[in-house]
């Protein structure tokens, strides 16, 4: 067997391996979301980080915006995975912003992303979500109101 055989049955076998970790996180994610969504409303923020760990935050929120629960998932790798972040609980959403105490003690990559759910959450609340902000691309393939919403904008610049 070649030096170039070798090489692309390791590559695919890497390739698997990833995919595999990477559907497990999805499956992760929606199992966090779905019992958040089941016992209310879910706000998430998320950042992701190049070199840095990325960073996933799920609030779940009562009607007046008090968080109820949190789970964090930060790392650089598949290998991530939620955890409960139980600090903001009892704490309304809106007033943690970047000059609050307890959100300044964490690493910046979580303060962003805690300022990232804050920002969707209002701009949920006032009405003032941009197509652009809805996310592109699901597990399951592309989001077909992000096309929708594209769709209408090209058609009205082009009246």
């Amino acid at each position: 067997m070649s030096n170039l055989m070798r090489f692309g049955i390791i590559f695919f076998g890497a390739y698997l391996l990833q995919t595999f970790l990477t559907f497990r996180q999805i499956k992760a994610f929606n199992t966090v979301f779905s019992d958040f969504r089941k016992r209310g409303k879910v706000v998430t923020g998320r950042k992701s980080g190049r070199m840095i760990a990325g960073t996933v935050i799920l609030f779940l929120i009562d009607d007046e915006g008090v968080i109820l629960d949190g789970s964090m998932m930060q790392g650089v790798s598949v290998f991530a995975t939620f955890k409960p972040f139980a600090r903001f609980n009892g704490q309304h959403l809106i007033d943690l912003n970047s000059d609050h105490e307890d959100v300044k003690s964490l690493h910046k990559i979580t303060q962003r992303t805690i300022e990232n759910a804050r920002e969707l959450y209002v701009r949920f609340l006032t009405g003032t979500m941009e197509p652009e902000n809805y996310s592109r691309v699901t597990p399951y393939g592309i989001n077909l109101a992000y096309l929708k919403d594209r769709f209408k904008n090209k058609r009205q610049k082009s009246v």
